[in-house]
Formats: structure tokens, sequence, C-alpha cells
């Protein structure tokens, strides 16, 4: 195991670096969608299916930012 994964697994102990992580990787997610439907676009696939991709991307965004708000508010 090398430096930087000895320094990731100690972190994972750490609750906010745990979060700050989380929210990282749905932004870099949300981002992959995105540059996924825009090809999908450019190469002119059809409109039913990049309307589907835009309906999963959305509810992606809605479970990234509504849901955890949800949760510090209960």
């Amino acid at each position: 195991m090398n430096d930087a994964e000895k320094y990731f697994n100690q972190q994972k102990q750490n609750s906010e670096f745990i979060k700050s992580y989380n929210e990282v990787s749905e932004q870099v997610d949300i981002e992959w969608e995105l540059e996924r439907v825009k090809k999908h676009i450019e190469a002119d696939y059809d409109k039913s299916i990049v309307l589907s991709e835009i309906e999963s991307l959305q509810n992606l965004i809605h479970q990234a930012i509504f849901i955890p708000q949800q949760k510090a508010l209960i």
C-alpha cells in the first residue's frame, strides 16, 4: 500500500472527509452524464434517446441536490 492509499484509508475514518468525498463524487457523476448527453446531441442521436438520458440526469441531480437537504431537515 502506498502513502496515498494509507492517507485515504485514514481519512475514511473522518466523517467530514467522507461527506465531502461523496459530494465531489456526485458532482463528477453529474458532469460525466452531462458530457455524455452532450456527445449524443452532437452525434445527432434519436430525440427519444436524448430525452430519456436527460430525464435520467434530472433524477440524478434531484437525488444529489434535494435529497441530502431533506435529510438535514429531519
